[in-house]
């Protein structure tokens, strides 16, 4: 697929698709991937990690001008805003109500992905370009070097860098999970409650010939109800007959 966009405007004026790889964004099915993956929607960590990695090592993915960093379509196709959120904190969060055009369905805790750490090692997050108008949407964090290039060519990449450059530890991580991409784990969630525990003084064993002798009495118990229905009908059918 080619996209030449107007830089005054913002608007498509040239799309050709030669491919149907955004035509199939709609499902939970990695397009970019063959054998293809399928992606856990209500995982939005993973998902940012599987497609973090196509970004970094996937040669087929052309960084000619900032992408998603979900469904890989450029701006202004797809557009993410970010917005203070709730708490004394009031930390950065998506705008999913401003937010538009992804076909990527999933959400993700912004404060997580947006630091690299051992259980989410993936930080390419939206994060607002300082040089910017705030009323432009956020920037891909592995394409704001792309965006600053493109849009404040003049600007001291130097004093920006810190911005998009990773850390050896999420190199490394990101090229892991690029190798094993298509080795799938399941999840299992773990039980918030903690076990029951009891003590033992309070514990008590019941013999194994009681618990024998009460289900015969409840067994024969039952034999009781069901015999006596049909002894009464009986008797009322040989009364009849005399």
């Amino acid at each position: 697929m080619l996209i030449l966009f107007n830089d005054i405007t913002g608007s498509a004026c040239f799309l050709c698709n030669d491919d149907e790889k955004f035509a199939e964004m709609g499902s939970s099915d990695c397009p970019w991937c063959s054998p293809t993956v399928t992606l856990d929607m209500s995982q939005g960590q993973r998902v940012l990690e599987h497609i973090g990695a196509h970004i970094l090592h996937d040669p087929h993915i052309a960084k000619l001008m900032p992408l998603c960093g979900l469904c890989l379509r450029p701006a202004p196709l797809c557009q993410y805003f970010l917005k203070k959120g709730k708490g004394a904190a009031r930390k950065l969060t998506v705008d999913y109500a401003k937010s538009k055009g992804c076909l990527m369905k999933t959400k993700f805790s912004y404060s997580i992905a947006a630091e690299s750490t051992s259980s989410s090692p993936c930080s390419d997050v939206p994060k607002n370009c300082p040089l910017c108008s705030k009323t432009e949407p956020a920037v891909w964090r592995y394409f704001l070097k792309i965006h600053f290039q493109e849009k404040h060519p003049n600007a001291p990449l130097e004093k920006y860098a810190h911005l998009w450059t990773l850390s050896k530890f999420e190199e490394l991580e990101m090229k892991d999970i690029w190798k094993k991409r298509f080795k799938t784990t399941k999840r299992v969630r773990k039980s918030k409650l903690p076990p029951l525990v009891i003590s033992e003084d309070h514990r008590a064993d019941i013999p194994g010939g009681y618990v024998c002798q009460r289900i015969d009495l409840i067994a024969q118990k039952d034999l009781l109800k069901v015999s006596q229905p049909c002894r009464s009908r009986s008797a009322r059918a040989r009364g009849q007959r005399r």
